[in-house]
């Protein structure tokens, strides 16, 4: 069984908002703390790729000021708020569709290579974005530890067909672990890592972003037969249940300078 890559029905589309939103409340801290580190500062001149609610774009479109620029691209842009003045929202095929080469001081992706078969091809477009001496932020996951971790069936199932390629053939869920070795066999050598997991629960950012990925896949599994009504039910009292505690996924953030 599979799933449109990118299609997301309009009886679906406030409940993705919420999700992006959530996963944003959960990842941004950790994303703009390595933005600080890297030196985001007034002036810069920033690409978002996979823009998606526009949380991230946001906070660069404030820290570059009126003398900075943020371009922020999405295969769907349906989802991102209204952008600031110094902000360009573009609807952009990352795959199919070129970028400026060389004309940013950041290029940042987070949670796109894994959903896209040509990421390696699109992990070179986005290093040629970056201007010489500029800074690639990629943040992927790897979701082994959490697609194994106990849970109770049947949402046991659930998970693992959500968290492995079974239910998305296209996707690599453990493509962060891959990044530093590709980005050296590019001859690029001045990498650091960030990496974290986190305590995820029913009723909390940063554990309703999975769950409401959870609610949106049941009624396809459903419909695939590969769960009865009384299950789907199930499922749903499992990941309201207030003292679930879930393993979340390990999230790498890897930062490399391009040369100058």
């Amino acid at each position: 069984m599979t799933t449109d890559r990118y299609a997301v029905p309009d009886d679906q589309a406030e409940l993705e908002q919420t999700r992006l939103r959530l996963l944003g409340a959960t990842r941004d801290p950790r994303t703009f703390a390595v933005f600080a580190r890297a030196g985001v500062g007034p002036g810069w001149h920033c690409l978002e790729v996979g823009a998606g609610a526009g949380t991230v774009t946001a906070w660069l479109a404030a820290k570059v000021g009126s003398r900075g620029s943020v371009l922020a691209t999405d295969i769907e842009t349906r989802f991102h708020a209204e952008p600031p003045g110094n902000v360009t929202l573009l609807r952009h095929d990352i795959v199919n569709e070129p970028l400026p080469r060389g004309d940013f001081d950041l290029v940042h992706a987070r949670a796109v290579l894994q959903h896209i078969p040509e990421r390696e091809v699109v992990l070179d477009t986005l290093l040629a974005a970056a201007r010489p001496g500029g800074t690639l932020v990629v943040e992927e996951s790897d979701f082994r530890a959490f697609e194994a971790q106990p849970l109770p069936e049947p949402y046991a199932t659930v998970h693992q067909i959500m968290s492995s390629t079974e239910f998305t053939p296209w996707r690599e869920p453990h493509f962060g672990s891959r990044l530093v070795s590709l980005l050296r066999a590019r001859g690029l050598d001045d990498i650091d890592v960030t990496g974290d997991s986190w305590a995820m629960r029913p009723g909390e950012p940063a554990g309703d972003w999975w769950f409401l990925a959870v609610e949106r896949t049941l009624p396809t599994l459903q419909r695939a037969g590969l769960l009865d009504q009384d299950q789907v039910d199930s499922v749903r009292r499992i990941i309201a249940d207030p003292g679930l505690v879930m393993l979340s996924p390990l999230s790498l953030a890897i930062v490399v300078r391009t040369p100058t």
